[in-house]
């Protein structure tokens, strides 16, 4: 027996054994759609909406000590990290 037909033979069996399963799966959920949905599972619970603790230290929860101001270019990146306002060779320690 070559490679090729043990490769050949492999396939075989293995498109015979998912086509049977397909096959029993199909035959599987005809029979089970005479009836409605007797298996869902539904849950219904009221959440109430409560403040966390930042929103009642910060006031709103929309201030902010960070500013964003959107993306940078590569060159003002390059300027950023000239004046060392952002941290780019740096170690990192643990």
């Amino acid at each position: 027996m070559t490679w090729l037909k043990f490769a050949l033979w492999l396939l075989s069996i293995y498109s015979i054994y998912y086509v049977a399963l397909i096959f029993w799966d199909k035959l599987q959920t005809k029979r089970g759609e005479t009836g409605s949905d007797k298996h869902e599972l539904t849950f219904v619970e009221e959440i109430n909406p409560i403040q966390s603790l930042v929103e009642e230290l910060t006031g709103s929860g929309k201030e902010s000590s960070v500013a964003f101001s959107g993306g940078v270019s590569l060159k003002q990146l390059f300027n950023l990290a000239r004046e060392e306002s952002v941290e780019y060779i740096k170690s990192v320690s643990f």
